[in-house]
Formats: structure tokens, C-alpha cells, sequence
């Protein structure tokens, strides 16, 4: 049936006057030319008039059958373009439906989170799904804290220094608001580039800055490892960037760096992510692990 649809619109492209003009031409052409042949004083004599009916036929049927080639040809390629603008549309649609199926999995899937999931899934729709771009380092503290309402486990991964949360807008808020939330597990891994080390070592012997972090965040493990320590002792994990993970499940991820923030619903015990603080929490316990632990307060202890 589309054979034969686009075979009626071929037809019906087809202009019948500029058929008609076409021939005409021919027709005068090949005159011209017996003429010229001829001679002005022979061209129109008896002997010459079958000359003349076949110049009419032949001029008549090449100057039709050219112009219908040329136009069915133009119809033929305007009917290309047209596909091919169909195709990318299509393409695009497909695409965008396969985003929302994905998207409703995800909030089909981890119903606890669906609020924060809904922010995150609006922000990213306009661009790359699981991706939002230009992302500052408040609004990541934003989305973060926008799931810690409906959570009762938090993991994190933190890749820069203590003196961070400190100096970053928003980042106290953050702090206080992951605190004041009762959970069953609460657990920061910072993971350090080995040259900014020497910048950690110093936060934690600041003890004014060591008791602001312990203020404001409250009963969180906090553990510490440098990458060049990390990788040698734990080859098989990632190499992670920023991330929280709440309920195992919903993970919030940021590249300072490019300011891109990314999101996903993870399988609670297959996810590389988790996989670290598995790891984390099987090894700390035996007291067995290149993790340190982020001091206590002098005072306190």
C-alpha cells in the first residue's frame, strides 16, 4: 500500500503544462534543425514532408519524456528529503518515549524516592536523561537534600577535603539537614587526591574546623583514604566521584569539575557504588583496611 501511495504522489507531482511546453520545444528544435539541414529553399518542399511529420513525433516524445524525467526526478528527490526529515523525527520521538518508559522504571521501582526522582527526572528531560548540565555546587547540595526527606540510609563519597563543607554555599544547610534525619546507617568516605593529601592532614589537625564538621554532621562514620592508598589496596573498585546513595538504591552523582550532575536507581546489592562501602564496612570491622577513620574531637573522646 505505501508502494503504491507514494507512486499516486509521484503522478500527481507531475505538472501537465510544463509536459505540454516541453514537447513543444522539442518539437521546434528538431524543426530548427531540419531546416537548417535542408535548406531554406528545400525545407518545404513534398519530398520533405515526411521529414517534417517525424521531427514533430520525435520532438514531441524527447522534449515530453525529459521534462517527465526531470520532474519525476525532483519529485523523487524532494520525497527522499521529506523521508529523511520523517526519519529523524521519528528517531527523536522513539527516543523520547524510550526516556519515559526508563523514567517511569525508575519511579515505579523506587516509589520512596518518587519526589526526589521527579525533580531530578524534570531537570534532565531537556537535555541528556540522567544527565542535568550546569549544576553548581549548591544546587547539588539542593537535590541531595531534597532526598534525604524520604531516606533511612545515606552513603557518600566526598572528593574534596574537609574544609569543603565549611567554605561552600549551602553545604552547612546540607550538613544540619542530613543530621537532623533519623536513619539506620550514615556513612561519608572521603576519597582524596594524593595531591591535595597534605591539605587533608591539615583539616584534621585543625581541631576548629574538625569541631565544626562533627557539629554540623552529626552521627555519620566518616572515613578518609587517599586514591594512590585506594587504588593499590582495592583494584577491583571504581574509582568513584562525588556521589550520594540513599536507601542503596537512589544514587546522585557529581563532576564538580564539568558541573554535571547524574542520577540513577541502582540494584541494592550489585551496584559498583555500593560495592565500596560493602567493601568499607567488611574490612573496618576487622580493623583491617587502608580506610582511616575521620578523628573524634579531642575533647570528646
Amino acid at each position: 500500500m505505501s508502494t503504491s501511495g507514494e507512486g499516486k504522489t509521484l503522478i500527481q507531482s507531475v505538472d501537465p503544462r510544463r509536459l505540454a511546453g516541453s514537447a513543444i520545444v522539442g518539437t521546434l528544435t528538431l524543426e530548427a534543425i531540419l531546416l537548417f539541414s535542408a535548406g531554406a529553399t528545400n525545407a518545404f518542399t513534398a519530398r520533405q514532408v515526411p521529414s517534417h511529420v517525424l521531427a514533430v513525433i520525435v520532438g514531441t516524445l524527447g522534449g515530453w519524456i525529459f521534462e517527465l524525467f526531470r520532474q519525476l526526478l525532483t519529485a523523487t528527490s524532494n520525497s527522499l528529503n521529506e523521508l529523511g526529515r520523517l526519519n529523524a523525527s521519528l528517531g527523536a520521538l522513539t527516543e523520547r518515549i524510550d526516556y519515559q518508559e526508563t523514567a517511569l522504571g525508575m519511579l515505579t521501582s523506587c516509589p520512596r524516592h518518587n519526589d526526589a526522582l521527579s525533580k531530578l527526572i524534570r531537570s534532565s528531560m531537556s537535555d541528556n536523561f540522567r544527565n542535568i548540565p550546569y549544576v553548581g555546587p549548591a544546587a547539588y547540595l539542593g537535590y541531595l537534600r531534597s532526598a534525604i526527606e524520604h531516606s533511612d540510609g545515606y552513603e557518600g563519597i566526598q572528593r574534596n577535603t574537609l574544609r569543603w563543607y565549611k567554605e561552600e554555599r549551602g553545604a552547612t544547610a546540607y550538613l544540619m539537614e542530613l543530621k537532623s534525619k533519623r536513619m539506620k546507617f550514615k556513612t561519608r568516605l572521603f576519597v582524596i587526591d594524593d595531591d591535595q593529601a597534605e591539605q587533608m592532614e591539615s583539616d584534621l589537625a585543625d581541631e576548629e574546623l574538625l569541631a565544626y564538621y562533627w557539629e554540623h554532621t552529626g552521627d555519620v562514620a566518616s572515613y578518609w583514604i587517599t586514591v594512590s592508598d585506594y587504588r593499590r589496596n582495592y583494584p577491583s573498585l571504581i574509582i568513584p566521584r562525588d556521589f550520594a546513595l540513599y536507601d542503596k538504591t537512589l544514587l546522585i552523582t557529581y563532576d564538580e569539575g564539568k558541573q554535571i550532575l547524574g542520577f540513577d536507581v541502582l540494584d541494592p546489592g550489585h551496584s559498583p557504588q555500593g560495592q565500596i562501602f560493602r567493601t568499607l564496612y567488611e574490612l573496618t570491622r576487622h580493623e583491617d583496611a587502608a580506610f582511616r577513620r575521620v578523628p573524634a574531637l579531642r575533647s570528646a573522646a
